[in-house]
């Protein structure tokens, strides 16, 4: 049941991708919660001792904030409510993985390697990305994003250091799509950004789960 619902979790996933980039706002609205909805299914059939709950809620959490995203007036010149509660609930899905992945078990080595990628990518993406977000919405909105980069990062790092290959890619792929958004969002448009961006999260989220899925079934 678990394989056939991450199939059905990548069909959804590319209709969603073809109505981001032909801008079918309407099917995309339909599309974008069905993934995670279905792939919140998948996680929720799997063999996942011991880390399921966490998934799961980090799914959860991402569905909502998909959603706050989605009805996040883009064009405003300041983040409005749907934006804020939208951030908030992936900041929290980000903690349910932090939690998932320490139960699941880290390397030290593995997590300096992640820990070298995300300070790699911080470098030449956060000074930028908190500029705007001062400039937007004052110190306030500055400190509320610094909190979500840390927690990203954190997630990020963790990922890696679970040294479970498809889960390491999904972790900083979910750190690259976050920070397309950040970009769009508080520095300049990006050439085929909405399609990066949700390719990447959809990539993300299935690679994480995977990643723990082939590795508890590995070990049985």
């Amino acid at each position: 049941m678990t394989v056939v619902l991450l199939a059905v979790t990548g069909l959804v996933a590319v209709g969603d991708w073809f109505a981001v980039q032909r801008h079918l706002f309407r099917l995309e609205y339909l599309l974008k919660p069905l993934t995670m909805a279905v792939l919140i299914a998948a996680a929720a059939t799997a063999d996942l001792p011991v880390v399921k709950v966490w998934i799961v809620a980090a799914l959860v959490f991402g569905l909502l904030g998909d959603v706050g995203l989605m009805l996040s007036d883009k064009q405003a010149d300041k983040p409005d409510l749907p934006f804020m509660l939208g951030l908030g609930s992936f900041l929290v899905g980000h903690v349910c993985y932090l939690a998932a992945f320490a139960r699941y078990g880290i390397h030290p080595k593995a997590v300096i390697a992640g820990a070298l990628i995300v300070g790699g990518a911080a470098v030449l993406v956060l000074p930028k990305v908190l500029g705007g977000a001062m400039r937007t919405g004052g110190r306030e909105l500055a400190a509320v994003v610094s909190l979500y980069a840390a927690a990203l990062s954190g997630m990020a790092i963790l990922a890696v250091g679970t040294t479970a290959t498809a889960t390491a890619i999904g972790g900083v792929l979910f750190l690259g799509s976050d920070m397309l958004i950040a970009l769009e969002r508080f520095v300049a448009r990006i050439r085929l950004g909405p399609l990066l961006v949700i390719v990447t999260y959809h990539a993300a989220q299935v690679l994480i789960l995977v990643g723990l899925l082939n590795s508890f079934s590995a070990v049985t």
